[in-house]
Parts: C-alpha cells; structure tokens; sequence
C-alpha cells in the first residue's frame, strides 16, 4: 500500500504519540484496570463455566487503564479473574509464573484466581480470554444501633439454650451430618468436648483467636451438649478476623471447600450488600451438588437483605423474640424464607461460660441445627426433601401468607416432631395484623389469621375478634386442613396522632371440642397499637 507523501510526517507523528501514551499508562499508579468494554461483553451468561464480571478485558494487544471509582466495600489492590475453561485458566497461571507473580489465592473448581493489580502490568489476562471482578469486604451482622430503645426494649430475650428453645431433639441428633461454619473461627469449650471438628483458618488469625466468640456462639447452636443436633460434625471455615471482617474470594473459597469436604449443610451468619460474581458462583457450585446453604438477613432494618442470603439457592433467615414478633432490628425482604429464635439466646462463650446472643447471626443456625437433625436417626431425609418438610410446617406470623417480615413463618419445633401422629387437633390464632403504614384517624382492615396446626381436617371452629371495649364480631370457621389458613377482616378506626389512645385488639378461636386441642395457649392473642408521633 502506498501513502501519500505529505502523510508520512503525520503518520509518524501519531505513531509516536501513540508510545508515549502506552508507556505513560504501564508505569502511571492504578486502581482500576479494563481494556475497552462493550455493552455485550457486561450481559450476564448462563453458561456453567462463566460468571458475570464487574468489568472484562477482551483486547488480546492493548493494555490501558482508566481511574474509575471503585465501587464500595471493594478489598483495595486486588482483582478476582474468572476463566472460561480449563486450558486458558492454566496458561494464565503459568503466565504469572513465568512473569515471576504468585498468586494470593486461587479456586480450581470455579477457574478463578485472585491476584493483585500489579500483575496486570505483566499477565494481561485478556489474552485468555478471562473477565474480571472485585473482592468485597464481608462482615458478620453487626448489632443494631439505630432502632428505637423503647420498641428494643420491648423485645423479649429467650435465656434458653438452642436445645431448650426446641424442647429437645427433633429427630435424630445429627449423627452422619457434617455442618460447615463459614464465621469467626471456634473457640474451645465443654459443649464441644463430644464433637468432632475440622478447623480450616483462612483469615490467618488462628481458629481460636481474636473474635471467634461470635462463630463459637453460632456452633453452639447446631451442636454440641446444648445445641439442637448434638451428634452432628462441624467443618469450621475462619473468614472473619477479629473485628467480625474479611472478604467474599474467601466466603466463596470456604464455601467451595466445605462442599468438596462434603458436608450436607452450610451456615453463614455473615453477609455483604454488594453481589459478587464469584460468591455466586460458589454458591450455584454448592447448590449443583445439593448442599443446603442457610445464612442470616441482617441486622441493619434495610427492605432489602445481604448476599448470600439474597441468592435464590440460599435459605435467608429473620430473627423473632420470646414471644414470636418480628425483632425490630432484622432487614426485611420477600426473599426471607423463614424466622427463628433471635433475641438473647444463650450461646457458648469463649471462656467457658455462656452469654445471650442476638440478631440474625443466631437465627440462621437454628434453622441449619433443624436441618441436621432432619437428615439423621431413623427417619432420615434427603436434604432437599428436609427444608420441604422444614417449610411445611411453618407457623403463619404477620400478614397473612408469605410476607418480608416473617419470610414462610416461625419454626415450630412441636410441628415438626409431631408430623406423623394421627388425628392431633392443634387451632391456632396465628396473628392479628395492621399494616404497619395505617393512617391515623382512617378507618383501617384489621386482619385476624387462623391456622390449622394439627395432623388432622377440622371444622367449625367460632372465631371471636374483640377491639377496645366493643362487643366481639364473630365469625364460623369452615373446613380446614392440616398446614393451612383461613383470615377475616375487621374494621376500626385508627386514633390520631394527638389522641393519647391505644388501640387494643385481641381475637381467640375455639374448635367444637375445646377439649380435644392439644396447646389451647395458642388459641388467643392481643395485640395493642399507637400511631407513632
């Protein structure tokens, strides 16, 4: 091809340009790092071997860098690269090795490896065609702070160990179950002496250092002397350091690991609000292999729940009181599966004592506890087949049906042992709901729920719903069967704000044979309500 005579000097010109800037941008200080993208290259993909990245590199002869914020939460100076097969994933890996780079953590199974940035500047991994994401800081629930101390305060602490809380073994004690603990570590301790444990530290920290109180309250729950599959193995993964922090390459690397070990069951009482890529990769390989993953909601108040308990494979727990209501505290979501035990109760603690233990943090095992005693004993279930069971058996709370306070509903421990005794009448006044956003001064639905908790139909059954000193409305119950639930309307008006009254409601229902009803302490409920100012 000819050029034309004046183009030479300007063609040389821009040649020159063009190195000055390369070089410019190998040596210049980075935090970010990606080739040009297209708006194809960020579409998610369902491929089993890919993931989705937070940017990629598809250029095989260009290196640039951009200063991008980062977004939050990002572990600083480090970068998690995802490959498409096998072949590429080990050609980059000996492409670091020949550049002299160690790795800081690589995962085989998900054909990921984390490195720091400064191995861009050797292995451009665009060349192999891998994409690539960030690490991000993950923290256990924090306790609450900002929720008002009078609603706090009203909240009733159980004071109980697990084992208490459930009233003893469900069905079998665990035995042949092994469940992962992706926390803070494990400290030693007399509820432990009869379990078997295999420690795995990736914070560096030590299994028993700074910390591990918050992962030896969260054992104590699922098993040993006190917990509520006593016999059940552990597989404890640190990831958390000693202030309760550490990042989601090590959540997944736990995760993978746990599942290769083979555990049935993964607990993670931790969570981060930024979706990783590589954390729900980990999570898609555990779920592929039929592990169950159990993990808290969180304790910020938020209407929306951190990950991994936001993944659709990963069972998301609330926490309730004493006296079964909603804690305040805990995050809501429609992706909240299910409420259990979270106010003041009473864990192993790291000097051999004990202390109550608060928030979603202890929720989360007490469904994971549940779970392994499911799967042992005589009647043992698959692990699928157990959170079914766990899932039918639920109490309604709050809004009738599913709602992002309660997720399904309240565990019941009694349901659960008593599924297959015949011909069991249990009516239950299950709740008595106003929408949290009535208006003052309005005339508002009052919603009073009825749920059938026996092992047997049963009909008939009268429902009276009384409001302040009024005369009660009444209402006969049609045929119910086992598990399900009928709701009736009320309506009354709300006070105002400058009125000093409380509105009190209460309802209980009677079957035919009030006699016959195996837990008539269940059969009334009031409630009382004030608008706030």
């Amino acid at each position: 091809m000819k050029f034309h005579r004046l183009s030479w000097p300007l063609f040389a010109l821009a040649f020159f340009g063009a190195l000055v800037g390369f070089f410019i941008s190998t040596v210049s200080p980075f935090s970010n790092f990606f080739g040009a993208i297209s708006k194809d290259e960020l579409r998610a993909s369902d491929r089993a071997a890919q993931v989705d990245s937070d940017f990629s590199l598809r250029s095989s002869d260009q290196v640039v860098t951009r200063d991008l914020a980062q977004p939050s939460k990002v572990i600083p100076g480090e970068l998690v690269v995802h490959f498409d097969n096998r072949n590429d994933y080990l050609a980059y890996l000996e492409a670091l090795t020949n550049a002299g780079i160690t790795p800081l953590g690589q995962i085989d199974k998900l054909l990921a490896v984390r490195i720091p940035e400064s191995a861009l500047l050797e292995a451009n991994f665009g060349q192999f065609g891998a994409r690539s994401s960030y690490s991000y800081r993950i923290e256990c629930p924090l306790p609450p702070v900002e929720i008002d101390a009078e609603a706090l305060a009203s909240l009733r602490a159980y004071g109980l160990s697990a084992c208490a809380i459930t009233g003893g073994f469900i069905a079998g004690q665990g035995e042949g179950v092994i469940v992962a603990i992706l926390d803070s570590g494990i400290q030693a301790h007399p509820q432990f002496d009869e379990v078997y444990i295999v420690p795995i530290d990736l914070a560096g920290g030590g299994m028993a250092g700074l910390g591990a109180a918050h992962g030896t309250s969260v054992a104590s729950i699922i098993t040993g002397s006190e917990g509520i599959a006593p016999a059940a193995e552990l597989f404890v993964v640190r990831l958390l350091d000693e202030e309760g922090s550490g990042n989601s390459y090590h959540v997944a690397q736990g995760i993978v690991r746990a599942v290769d070990f083979g555990v049935q069951i993964i607990n993670m009482s931790l969570g981060v609000y930024q979706d990783s890529p590589l954390l729900r990769q980990a999570v898609k390989y555990a779920d592929d292999r039929g592990v169950i993953m159990v993990a808290a909601a969180g304790n910020d108040g938020y209407d929306h729940i951190p990950y991994p308990a936001a993944y659709s494979q990963v069972l998301a727990v609330t926490a309730v009181d004493a006296n079964g209501q909603h804690a305040f505290f805990p995050n809501q979501s429609e992706e909240i599966d299910f409420a259990a035990p979270g106010v003041g109760v009473l864990t192993a603690k790291e000097d051999k004592g004990t202390t109550l233990f608060s928030g979603t943090s202890a929720a989360a095992p007490f469904v994971s506890g549940t779970l392994a005693s499911l799967m042992s004993g005589a009647g043992a279930l698959p692990p699928k087949q157990a959170v079914d069971i766990l899932k039918r058996y639920l109490n309604d709370q709050g809004a009738p049906s599913a709602d992002p306070v309660y997720g399904a509903g309240l565990i019941d421990w009694d349901r659960l042992r008593e599924r297959a005794k015949p011909n069991l009448l249990d009516v239950a006044l299950a709740d008595i709901y106003l929408q949290p956003n009535a208006l003052p001064g309005t005339t508002m639905p009052i919603e009073v729920t009825v749920q059938n908790r026996g092992t047997n139909w049963f009909s008939d059954a009268r429902l009276e719903v009384f409001i302040g000193e009024a005369e009660p409305v009444s209402f006969v119950l049609g045929s119910l069967g086992p598990g399900q639930t009928t709701t009736r309307k009320v309506f009354t008006q709300i006070p105002t704000l400058d009125s000093d009254e409380t509105l009190s409601l209460a309802a209980r229902v009677m079957p035919i044979k009030l006699e016959d009803d195996v837990r008539l302490n269940n059969n009334l409920k009031a409630v009382t309500f004030r608008p706030a100012k």
